[in-house]
């Protein structure tokens, strides 16, 4: 008899689906974050403390975004070698 609160097993297709997503945001925050933060750089002035202070903030979050591409690489590994190479893909 199983438990009613046990959760079903994600199909393959399914769990690639979810790396896919994990790949995008990566991307999104490590392009968008590090775009801004160059516009940052371009347009600082160095007297504000606040365009520091926003400088610092972007680059942290295109920061946070290799470190998610990095889960991500870490994920995908993973799931390959526990299922092979072509796991999920249709």
């Amino acid at each position: 008899m199983t438990e009613p609160d046990a959760k079903p097993t994600r199909s393959l297709i399914q769990q690639r689906i979810d790396l896919g997503r994990r790949r995008l945001g990566a991307l999104i925050m490590m392009i968008g974050w590090g775009v801004l933060a160059v516009l940052r750089v371009v347009f600082l002035d160095v007297a504000d403390v606040v365009d520091w202070v926003m400088l610092v903030v972007t680059l942290a979050l295109a920061l946070y975004g290799v470190k998610l591409w990095f889960d991500y690489r870490r994920k995908l590994r993973a799931f390959e070698d526990r299922h092979g190479a072509d796991a999920g893909r249709q």
